[in-house]
């Protein structure tokens, strides 16, 4: 199934979605954009036989950024809007985001693959949060990033707007995996076949779970997650089904539920 934003590609394959970036030349994120990107994730998060979602760009960069043109205090509004509707889905989402890179992420593009739950860079991508040097703050990347790469490596990349390589963030801990540009696909299939193996229900739970439970105190969240297994996930037929196939030696047929 393939569906198309005015400036998103979307194709659902093998229980995966796929979104591509296409804002020639270099996807800048407009409110025009960012309500695309939006609208096809609403449509991803709302498809429960889903897996993971796998998300790139097409053209020479991943993003070059937000309009600084609509930056202005006249237009901020709309266009933190859009931001705020955008970053909530892929903040809120119960599905693994698998990103892959190629070329430069700056500013909000930068903001944008730093949700990637997995994210594939190639060896010439770059990222840079360069809106300090512009008069802005990166709202995101002031809220996010130092969950990602510790608080002083946060300051430092969102306060000097200096533009990072890959290999520089995969050190950081942001890049999961450093490939040449043509083993980008490949590499994101890879993944990806390993994410498929799973139930969508239970890859749901998953992550919601995960991403609730991040920075708790240990002993509080892992006594919510006994109390999830038992109250919900036992309550899924799939869990039979994973046990049924492990004993009768055979790939699980999953039902979603």
């Amino acid at each position: 199934m393939t569906g198309v934003n005015p400036t998103v590609r979307r194709e659902i394959r093998d229980d995966v979605a796929y979104l591509t970036l296409d804002a020639p030349p270099v996807n800048i994120l407009t409110a025009a954009v960012m309500a695309d990107l939006s609208g096809a994730l609403e449509q991803c998060l709302a498809d429960r036989s889903l897996k993971a979602i796998a998300l790139g760009a097409a053209g020479r960069a991943f993003s070059a950024g937000a309009d600084v043109g609509e930056h202005r205090p006249e237009q901020a509004p709309q266009m933190i809007a859009g931001l705020s509707r955008l970053f909530r889905l892929l903040g809120g989402s119960e599905l693994p985001l698998v990103m892959t890179v190629d070329g430069a992420a700056l500013g909000a593009g930068f903001e944008l693959a730093m949700m990637a739950d997995v994210l594939i860079a190639s060896d010439r991508a770059t990222f840079g949060q360069p809106e300090i040097r512009l008069g802005f703050f990166a709202p995101v990347g002031v809220a996010f990033l130092a969950r990602r790469i510790g608080l002083a490596r946060a300051i430092e990349v969102t306060s000097t707007g200096r533009t990072y390589s890959a290999a520089e963030m995969q050190a950081m801990g942001l890049v999961s995996r450093l490939v040449p540009p043509e083993q980008l696909d490949e590499t994101r299939e890879a993944v990806l076949t390993d994410l498929r193996r799973a139930s969508a229900a239970v890859m749901r739970m998953n992550v919601r779970l995960t991403r609730a439970f991040a920075g708790r105190p240990f002993e509080e969240a892992r006594l919510d997650a006994e109390r999830v297994f038992l109250d919900e996930l036992m309550a899924l037929e799939d869990v039979r089904e994973g046990i049924a196939s492990f004993y009768e030696k055979r790939r699980p047929m999953w039902r979603n539920r």
